[in-house]
């Protein structure tokens, strides 16, 4: 009986192994997530209005720096995994072979859709998106795999829709994805060999591990950029206070101070004068640092903390524009919402 009950267990072993018989090599993972990485933190500082002013000159641009990159490392991997085979005398299995089309048509998505957003928007959620179709093709692969890279998939899909619906800042999903792809993927195959065949504790365990060090690396960094952007240990300035316009000063803007909106519009349909202006007012106050009589970009609202302009925390939303006849003079007006984030951060 005992002898029976092995041969029934091998067969299930054998059953299994043939059902996940998905494995991605190790330069596999280290390519995805090197090349993933170095997208993720340099794009942004490369890509920018200083080097490419004009809209579409930027899509174009990451269009050709994100296909350089993935395609030159999709052709590596593809050459390295056929010698890798051949070494060892082993044939590519039919579901790596389909899912590594499907990796390859995520990737392919998250390109033309970082490219579609700079003509319709959204580029907000960009790395949102990179996340969540990493997470995507993490747990296609562990479909075929063993079961802690299933679970690590879906892990990473919901780091990508829960930073979006705790309204992460735009430079903390920055490094998420960043960490995601640079220290996710290895840090998955590496768990994936030594705990993918463990219990369900050691699992759980490894799943809690790699949730850890894939997320603190990139909160301590904003947390340090924040600490960054603290403002001078001076007292705040009036805007008439003398010697304003020296050395790094932090200026205080009090309540129902009037702050000019100015519009530069590019469109075919309408024109606006550079120097028409819309008159606002504060509601709070505001401190702002100054050096040599120049905004640098760190401010503060309120007697709260500092941030840099780019981290995300204000941000400017049009939800809505209406066309009118108001007297019979064609007008339109729209909707909008600044510091939608710092708004939901203050609320009781």
């Amino acid at each position: 009986m005992t002898e029976t009950h092995q041969q029934l267990q091998s067969i299930h072993a054998m059953l299994a192994a043939g059902h996940r018989s998905v494995h991605l090599e190790k330069h596999s993972l280290l390519l995805i997530g090197g090349v993933g990485g170095l997208i993720a933190a340099m794009t942004e500082y490369l890509i920018t209005a200083d080097y490419f002013p004009d809209t579409t000159q930027q899509a174009v641009a990451l269009l050709v720096w994100l296909s350089f990159w993935l395609g030159g490392m999709a052709i590596v991997d593809f050459k390295l995994t056929h010698r890798a085979r051949q070494q060892r005398d082993e044939t590519l299995p039919f579901a790596q072979a389909q899912m590594t089309r499907a990796w390859w048509m995520l990737l392919s998505m998250g390109t033309l859709g970082s490219f579609a957003m700079f003509f319709y928007g959204g580029g907000g959620m960009i790395y949102a998106l990179w996340i969540v179709l990493l997470g995507l093709g993490i747990y296609l692969f562990g479909l075929f795999s063993r079961l802690l890279v299933e679970w690590i998939g879906l892990a990473t899909i919901l780091l990508g829709v829960t930073g979006l619906a705790a309204g992460l800042p735009y430079g903390a999903t920055h490094w998420l994805a960043a960490s995601c792809f640079a220290i996710g993927m290895p840090l998955a195959g590496w768990l994936s060999a030594r705990y993918g065949n463990t219990g369900l504790t050691g699992r759980v365990l490894a799943l809690l591990c790699w949730i850890t060090l894939v997320v603190a690396p990139p909160l301590l960094i904003t947390q340090a950029k924040w600490a960054a952007a603290s403002g001078p240990d001076t007292s705040p300035l009036s805007l008439k206070a003398p010697g304003l316009r020296q050395g790094e000063k932090v200026l205080r803007l009090a309540p129902d101070t009037p702050i000019a909106l100015r519009l530069d519009l590019e469109s075919p349909v309408l024109t606006a004068d550079p120097q028409a202006t819309l008159l606002m007012k504060l509601t709070s106050p505001l401190d702002v640092v100054l050096v040599d009589g120049k905004p640098d970009g760190r401010y503060r609202i309120a007697e709260g903390e500092w941030h840099a302009i780019g981290e995300g925390v204000l941000d400017l939303m049009i939800d809505r524009v209406t066309p009118q006849l108001e007297n019979d003079t064609p007008a339109v007006r729209a909707h909008a919402i600044f510091g939608k984030k710092f708004i939901q951060k203050e609320a009781p």
